[in-house]
């Protein structure tokens, strides 16, 4: 409980960070974007091929838990865009919403949390999870944002690919299971630089809810209702129930389901501003599934643990 809530606590206080300073008028939309640009175009994807080149290359034996892990979640993304559209949400924001249901705070919350409560195997399994999110998960969210800004589905697919962040994935999995190490003064570079982007990212998600009225902050539009169902609810029963039909290890299983569970990431607000879509709403949903999260996960923790 208290390492969910220590982690929670700095994750909000980088935000308010953020309001304040935009509150403050020393944060401008534009400035907005200036942070937005570093962590989409150098913090994402340097951290992102830096952390995965240090990982051990896994086994084989993890490969269809992962998978199975893979295919709920986006079963998850698919079933709650459904539900938005069920209720009535317009299809571009019903793509949003379960874009918003796939992809994981599991960086920044989950390993740090798995890694306290379930010890050595939260340190060395969970960043498996957070590669899958990553390289799958989050490329699948990211070719959603990109139809929902009005691409076709070809257009979006091309200008997914060229996404920094996806590309970083793609580099880092590519260096972990060929064994690349990159020289120490290299890697330490790009750790510095890549270190950087959840906290600004933070700073920036913080900045643009100081513009929005307080109002929009505690209440609840149907495109978000169903993406904070989608990702905090569904998402890791569906993980579940996959990991138990796949028959996965008990550890695989528990930290499986963790990740799952964690709030929407910090990602999917920096893809929506890029893509021009739905931004505010990518926004106020991931604050709000981080605090309602400060429950959930302590919850969780404790019927896991048992």
């Amino acid at each position: 409980m208290l390492q969910t809530v220590s982690r929670v606590a700095v994750f909000f206080a980088l935000i308010a960070l953020g309001a304040l300073l935009s509150r403050l008028k020393q944060l401008t939309r534009d400035g907005i974007g200036g942070l937005s640009a570093f962590v989409y175009w150098l913090g994402f994807p340097l951290w992102l091929v830096v952390t995965f080149t240090q990982l051990p290359r896994p086994g084989a034996d993890v490969a269809v838990p992962v998978a199975a892990y893979i295919s709920a979640l986006i079963a998850g993304a698919i079933i709650t865009g459904l539900i938005a559209r069920l209720m009535r949400v317009p299809g571009a924001l019903a793509l949003a919403s379960g874009a918003a249901a796939l992809v994981n705070n599991s960086a920044f919350l989950g390993v740090p949390i798995a890694l306290s409560l379930f010890g050595q195997a939260g340190g060395r399994t969970g960043p498996l999870f957070v590669a899958a999110d990553f390289l799958v998960c989050f490329t699948v969210a990211c070719a959603a944002l990109a139809t929902a800004s009005g691409q076709g589905l070809a257009v979006a697919l091309k200008r997914t690919a060229r996404n920094p962040t996806v590309i970083g994935a793609a580099v880092g999995v590519a260096c972990l299971f060929a064994g690349v190490r990159f020289p120490p003064v290299a890697e330490g570079a790009m750790e510095l630089i890549g270190k950087a982007g959840a906290p600004v990212a933070l700073v920036a998600l913080g900045g643009l809810l100081g513009l929005m009225p307080w109002r929009s902050l505690v209440t609840l539009d149907m495109a978000r209702g169903a993406a904070l169902f989608g990702k905090i609810i569904l998402a890791p029963a569906l993980v579940a129930a996959a990991l138990f039909l796949v028959h996965a290890p008990a550890d695989l299983f528990r930290i499986g389901v963790f990740m799952a569970a964690c709030p929407t990431a910090v990602s999917i607000f920096i893809q929506a501003r890029v893509y021009d879509v739905w931004a505010e709403g990518a926004a106020t949903t991931v604050a709000q599934g981080t605090l309602i999260s400060l429950v959930t996960l302590s919850v969780l923790a404790v019927l896991l643990g048992a």
